[in-house]
């Protein structure tokens, strides 16, 4: 079994959210209170009958409803709060029309044999799938019969939902970073919690489990209580504080619970036990990441050949190898079959999967969450956006985009912010992408508005900027404000002679080397004239008055006039993008 998606409304920050899961993996990231464990304890909610409590109820709001989609079914719970007390609804689900064609299918093959232990266990577990009473004692013809009944109707009426749903038994391992640092708990999670479960379905005779008894007792016990209630009285002695009772009811519930089974794994060096709670948080991650390797060779349920994984920031306290160890370990699971769902601040992890397999939370000021994430039906912006190197925590967490169409302005940006900040750009979450030859203009768009809202990407080009660019500016729907055209044909020509004189002069200086000596204001002047009646590029002839000198390319160029320019000689349009950048 794997998980498709999740709907959730009222669930704390989560409102109106739907979010889709990978087959293999899936990486929720996002800020502090952008809902992620909340993500996590939701889908608890559906598969461990985890219960709700009042706090989990949206500020403003007075109902929860979940939703889960697995292959074959989606299943909804729904919970209200009532005067400070949450009424919890049973569980519906609706089967998908693929699974309930296969079962009439199966079930009404010829010559089935419906009293087989294997035919009647998978009968049985129908019936309870659609609702359907199922005691150790009932007879597996009428609840063959009843099953396709229940078919039956729900292939004519399509709107039907099941009552009183189960969400189905599978593997399944849930975790979160203490579990990772307790190895005990940790081993009891991992190893027991599933055994504990299917001790309930242990049979004591041939007809009966553990659970159907304990159902006919607590049953019994139940009927016992409220006949005795009424011979001694009981009834009458409440009418005191309740004068409008007119009876009590005992009506039993029991769910399959874990049974209480613990357990204390032992390491020892030469017969003496070793203190666990001695060693650091990364020893006792790698102890039970080694555990984690142990249990991927385990036997699994029989219809059930997958595990899933939840897991709640599994990487704490982790060292940055430990953390690629510890994804290198997970993706071998999801190698095999298995679905990983965990959450991360980590930008090492982050960085380290598919952006397809990145699940972005937002909280946004109305206490709520959005979900974003690369939703295209083909791969293409992904590979546009891997073959421009662009890595995954700038791709879902950049402050600002800056789309460059040359060497220079970038050089130029990069160093410059740098100088006047002492701090890189990636350390304030600024990503420069030079998209100078992008074959794929439309996919590079669609992969970053994808994830980024229009506003937080900056254009940076010349007045003569290619139709690429401009295709681009305007499929990003990029407005004026964000656009900054510098420079009348080329970047460098935005630069006063005297400027780019200084610059390039005391680029040598800190080299050591003197300007070559048509290396001049005059010279660069003439040079430009004559650029601009020929039609010839002002950046590869400037090239020629610096022959003799250092080599002069154009990141070199750009580095050089980033480091020595003068700030009040920028460019207007270069003052208006730092003061930008820089406030």
């Amino acid at each position: 079994m794997k998980l498709k998606k999740i709907i959730i409304d009222g669930f704390r920050c989560l409102q109106n959210l739907e979010i889709s899961f990978e087959d293999n993996l899936t990486v929720v990231v996002g800020e502090n209170d952008a809902g992620k464990s909340s993500l996590i304890d939701c889908l608890k909610v559906i598969t461990q009958n985890k219960p709700v409590e009042i706090d989990d109820f949206n500020y403003n709001k007075n109902t929860i409803t979940i939703s889960v989609e697995i292959e074959n079914f989606v299943f909804y719970k729904s919970y209200k709060l009532e005067e400070k007390t949450v009424k919890q609804q049973p569980m519906e689900a609706k089967p998908s029309e693929s699974f309930l064609t296969l079962s009439k299918t199966n079930l009404e093959a010829e010559g089935i044999d419906i009293a087989s232990p294997e035919n009647d266990q998978k009968i049985r577990g129908l019936a309870r799938i659609f609702g359907l009473t199922v005691r150790s004692n009932s007879s597996i013809t009428n609840l063959h019969r009843s099953v396709l009944e229940k078919i039956n109707e729900y292939l004519t009426d399509s709107s039907l939902k099941i009552e009183n749903a189960q969400f189905p038994k599978f593997n399944n391992i849930q975790l979160d970073g203490k579990h990772f640092e307790d190895i005990s708990s940790f081993f009891k999670e991992v190893f027991l919690k599933e055994k504990q479960s299917d001790i309930w379905q242990e049979k004591i005779n041939e007809e009966t489990t553990i659970e159907d008894f304990v159902r006919e007792r607590i049953d019994s016990y139940s009927a016992e209580i409220s006949e005795k209630m009424t011979e001694r009285g009981i009834k009458d002695k409440v009418k005191l504080f309740l004068k409008n009772l007119t009876d009590i009811r005992i009506e039993p519930i029991y769910q399959a619970k874990n049974l209480n089974i613990d357990a204390k794994v032992k390491f020892l060096e030469n017969g003496e036990e070793i203190n666990l709670q001695m060693k650091g948080d990364g020893t006792k991650r790698r102890i039970t990441m080694a555990l984690l390797e142990f249990k991927k060779d385990e036997d699994k349920l029989e219809d059930d050949e997958t595990t899933i994984y939840l897991l709640d920031e599994p990487d704490t306290h982790l060292h940055v190898k430990a953390q690629i160890e510890l994804l290198e370990t997970l993706q071998g699971f999801s190698g095999n079959g298995d679905q990983i769902i965990l959450t991360t601040h980590s930008p090492f992890l982050i960085n380290a999967v598919k952006p397809e397999q990145i699940r972005l939370l937002i909280a946004n000021a109305k206490n709520s969450t959005e979900v974003r994430y690369l939703r295209q039906k083909d791969d293409i912006p992904t590979r546009v956006l891997q073959n421009m190197g662009i890595e995954n925590i700038y791709l879902f967490f950049a402050k600002t985009l800056i789309l460059t169409e040359g060497q220079t302005e970038e050089e130029f940006i990069k160093k410059f912010f740098a100088r006047n900040t002492n701090r890189t750009l990636s350390s304030n979450l600024i990503r420069i992408i030079n998209v100078d030859g992008i074959q794929n203009i439309a996919g590079f768009a669609r992969g970053i508005l994808e994830v980024h809202n229009p506003e937080n990407i900056i254009v940076v080009c010349d007045n003569d900027a290619s139709d690429e660019v401009r295709q681009l500016i305007n499929t990003l729907n990029i407005s004026e404000r964000q656009k900054y055209m510098i420079g009348a044909r080329e970047f460098e020509d935005a630069f006063s002679n005297e400027a780019l004189f200084q610059c390039w002069h005391d680029y040598h200086k800190s080299h050591g080397r003197d300007c070559p000596a048509n290396w001049s204001i005059e010279n660069i002047r003439s040079l430009r004239q004559e650029c601009l009646e020929k039609d010839l590029k002002f950046s590869s002839e400037i090239k020629k008055l610096g022959a003799g000198g250092k080599k002069m390319t154009k990141p070199i160029f750009g580095i050089a006039l980033a480091e020595f320019i003068d700030r009040n000689h920028l460019p207007l349009e270069l003052e208006r993008l730092f003061s930008t950048l820089i406030s």
